[in-house]
Formats: C-alpha cells, structure tokens, sequence
C-alpha cells in the first residue's frame, strides 16, 4: 500500500496519447501515491475503435467514452483521485457527476454542455486534417498546428520534438460531439467528490475564460470546487517546461481536501 493510500487514476485526453502522463506520473510516485493510466484498450486508432463502436447506439460517443472509464474506476476496492487533461478533464467531471472517484483535478477540461467552447476550439477541428482509418473518420494536428496551438509559447523549435513523441489521431465524431455539447451535460448542484479546476494563462486550446466559466457552474455544488490558473503556461501543463509547479499544486490541494493516513 502507498503511504498516502490512495491511488490515482490519470485519464488520456485528445490528440495526445497516454506517456503524456509520464513525467506526473513518476512524481506522483514519488510522492507515494499509486499511480496508473486509464488508457483504451488498444493503442491508437484501433482503440478508438472499440471504445466508440459500441452496440448502444442511444449513447453518444462522449458517453461510450465515459462508460468505458467508469467501467476501470468502478473496478478499483477504492474509489481513485481523478486526473485528466483536456477531454480527460471533461471526463474526469463526469465521472465525479456518476459518483466515482474521491476527488478529481481536471487540467485544461474541455468545456461542459452549458460553457461555449470559443471560436479557436471550433476552428481546431474544422481546419485539422482528416484520414480514414479502422472504418473511420480521424483528426491529427500538421507540426505548425501543434506548436501554435498546443505547444504555445514553446518555441517551434521545443515543439517539434514533443509532437513526434505525443501527438496521435483523434475521432472526428467525438471531437465534433464534444464542440457541440452532445452527452456532456453535468448536474451542477448534487453531491460529488472535491474538484480542482486548472487553465494555463497562455493556452490556445482551452482558453483560461472557458475553464473559469466552467468553475462558475461547478461551484454550484456543495462540495469544495476550487480553480487555479498558471500565467504563462500553455495547453500542455502537465509536460512544459514548469510542469513540477502545477503537479506540486495538485499534490498540496488534495492533502488539503482528503489529508494524509
């Protein structure tokens, strides 16, 4: 068992593939808390695949995706500390809305039902190019739109690199239901797990407007809902240059929130 006893889950978010995590993940570790990534069942697009094929044709995408997760965290003898990125951030809320989880961090969330995503996140998925693979239609970033939007304000020359070793292909019906608000709608005022909100000052994905906006509705809640944000850093909070500072905050939230034993 951890020292800290409780174990966290880390949710994979879009564009990106699950290592993203590595860096949080060892310092988590270090820190004595269990650690694991929720990742899908097969790398890639495959995995996609099976997640988002399901034979409940009533769900949406974003709702397989959920059940998918919940599936994983409802396994678990006890309910994890929630970590996701991006979509995983909008999981991670929705999740906690079900009923899992101790406590959830959502990092750059994407924008529930109610909080209009901004133009720049529309315009993410209508200029990506799009491929068909496994049967179906799949976003990915070019380089230069990864360093603009993504790896903001690295340099090109800093990015380049990080998206060879990050970035993958996404789903276009999921990306496309996530912009429209389709199967991400939250009850704002029932009981759920503490929540801590994260936006980078500089992020071009998610803008720091969208995720308060977001806390605006979360703190509707009776239970403790807090929002940080990092002048500065960009979309990729969790592996930029500083990234130690925005895992450390976490780590002294949930010793706030849930203590020690």
């Amino acid at each position: 068992m951890s020292i800290v006893g409780y174990h966290i889950c880390f949710i994979q978010g879009d564009w990106l593939i699950p290592t993203v995590w590595d860096k949080f993940q060892r310092h988590f570790k270090a820190c004595g808390y269990a650690c694991s990534v929720l990742s899908l069942p097969a790398p890639g697009e495959q995995g996609w695949y099976r997640v988002l094929h399901g034979k409940d044709v009533r769900s949406s995408s974003l709702g397989r995706l959920v059940d998918f997760y919940a599936k994983q965290v409802a396994a678990f003898p006890v309910p994890p500390i929630l970590i996701g990125h991006a979509m995983g951030g909008l999981i991670v809320q929705l999740l906690l809305d079900r009923g899992l989880g101790v406590a959830g961090i959502a990092i750059a969330p994407r924008p529930p039902q109610c909080v209009f995503p901004g133009i720049r996140s529309l315009l993410q998925i209508l200029t990506a190019r799009a491929e068909r693979l496994e049967g179906m239609r799949f976003l990915r970033m070019t380089p230069a739109q990864f360093s603009r939007r993504v790896g903001h304000p690295a340099s090109r020359q800093t990015t380049d690199p990080l998206y060879e070793k990050f970035v993958g292909r996404v789903p276009q019906i999921l990306m496309t239901t996530v912009a429209l608000g389709v199967g991400s709608r939250l009850l704002f005022d029932q009981e759920r797990g503490p929540l801590l909100l994260i936006s980078g000052g500089d992020d071009r994905m998610v803008a720091s407007s969208v995720v308060l906006a977001n806390y605006c509705y979360q703190r509707q809640s009776l239970a403790p809902t807090d929002y940080i944000s990092f002048p500065g850093y960009g979309h990729l909070l969790i592996t930029q240059l500083g990234w130690e500072r925005v895992a450390d905050r976490i780590i002294e939230w949930l010793q706030q929130q849930l203590g020690w034993f």
